[in-house]
């Protein structure tokens, strides 16, 4: 049981293993791990959608969430495994894990405390080579609201294949006659590798930092789109302005906390390329890498050069041979043009957009969420964008304590952005 303050508690219901409804043959039991795959650490993406009164009874919720979960299994067979060292994944139908969480209060009051929110209805971000790969949370509150949270291994799952396993939930939990067609890869996209080291930073090492949420309206966006194509931006999209945009305040904001001497800076984005390699959404797996650009000349970047230098890094991706592409080979690149510079300490800004990923759209058979939720990054200067229910952007920001101070200070980021927490 987590107390969640005062006079709000979580208690865990249940825990199971949820098989797939049919078994995985001997054939399929090695499912290798790709290149891209190897070199994530552990940790689940995880994200969560919230319905008011559904009309249904919390046993026959659960009924329906687990037998699903158990169909749809079985063409995502390789989820029901579990991870070999750094290797591959047998494939051996333990199972996904199942958690029922209660919460002793109404839906509105946690999401009238939007700090709390992820904790309660998210999985924990962490997990061991041991674990399930995926994590199913159905919390119910007092009203008879619920939220339905997916959590999947990032070691095999990017932000779009975690999407289109919810989506196959929710429309088999609809639809018990819905078949998923998942596409997957393993390591024919990217080859696995022997002896990969892992790069992606170590989420325990990120204790210190803090989260916010902050909300960029449709107009406010639009408004950043007509500045960019002022500057000579051809057909700017909503990511890459709120990208801009959000770095200019990041640079504002450590300029200010280092007594107004500026560090050298890279950016570094994640790109889903799938549409480059001719791969269709439902393909399964870390099929993403970053491209970047480095700000050397250690000055506050103003948002018309920064979307246009990165624009320009972003063309770039196209001309990149697919043996190239992969995050090893990127961030190696990075090294090596930090380097020639002679940069040796700077500050590394990730961006990860999910929007255009439809969660508002996602229905289990009562309609449409009221609210979506999903984890926050927990690396140091460290962003993912969402799409809102308003039709802006949710940006999630970690920044470590006396930054983000600064940060969410900042009066031009507060003139186009609204903070939640």
């Amino acid at each position: 049981m987590r107390k969640m303050a005062s006079k709000m508690v979580a208690e865990t219901i249940s825990k199971m293993l949820i098989k797939p409804s049919s078994p995985t043959p001997e054939s399929l039991s090695r499912y290798n791990l790709s290149y891209n795959d190897q070199v994530i650490s552990l940790f689940y993406g995880s994200f969560a959608v919230l319905y008011s009164n559904t009309g249904h009874e919390i046993s026959t919720i659960r009924q329906l969430l687990q037998d699903s979960l158990s169909r749809i299994l079985v063409s995502y067979y390789p989820l029901a495994g579990r991870l070999v060292e750094n290797d591959y994944i047998h494939c051996n139908d333990q199972g996904a894990e199942f958690v029922e969480v209660r919460v002793n209060c109404s839906m509105n009051d946690i999401l009238k405390q939007p700090s709390q929110l992820q904790d309660v209805v998210l999985p924990p971000v962490a997990h061991a080579a041991e674990d399930s790969l995926v994590v199913v949370k159905l919390t119910h509150f007092d009203c008879g609201g619920i939220a339905i949270a997916v959590g999947v291994s990032h070691k095999v799952a990017d932000g779009c294949t975690i999407f289109e396993f919810m989506k196959d939930l929710a429309d088999s939990t609809r639809l018990p006659s819905h078949s998923p067609t998942p596409l997957l890869t393993s390591d024919s996209v990217f080859p696995h590798g022997d002896d990969v080291k892992i790069i992606e930073p170590n989420i325990d090492e990120c204790q210190n930092y803090v989260g916010r949420r902050f909300v960029f309206s449709a107009e406010a966006i639009e408004r950043l789109k007509s500045k960019a194509v002022e500057s000579g931006i051809q057909k700017p999209t909503r990511s890459e302005v709120v990208t801009s945009f959000l770095y200019h305040c990041a640079l504002v904001s450590t300029r200010s906390v280092n007594g107004g001497i500026p560090r050298p800076s890279v950016i570094l984005p994640a790109i889903n390329l799938r549409q480059q390699l001719g791969l269709p959404n439902n393909s399964v797996g870390n099929i993403y890498t970053f491209f970047c650009f480095i700000n050397e000349d250690e000055k506050v970047m103003e948002f018309p050069e920064v979307i246009g230098k990165l624009r320009e890094s972003k063309l770039k991706v196209k001309d990149i041979s697919k043996e190239k592409l992969t995050l090893g080979e990127q961030l190696e690149e990075m090294k090596k043009s930090l380097n020639e510079h002679n940069i040796s300490s700077f500050d590394l800004y990730l961006f990860s957009s999910l929007c255009g990923f439809k969660y508002y759209d996602l229905d289990f058979g009562w309609g449409k969420p009221v609210r979506t939720c999903a984890f926050q990054p927990r690396a140091k200067d460290a962003m993912i964008f969402l799409d809102s229910q308003e039709g802006g952007i949710e940006a999630l920001v970690t920044f470590e304590e006396e930054k983000m101070a600064a940060f969410e200070n900042n009066q031009h980021l507060l003139s186009l952005a609204t903070s939640l927490d």
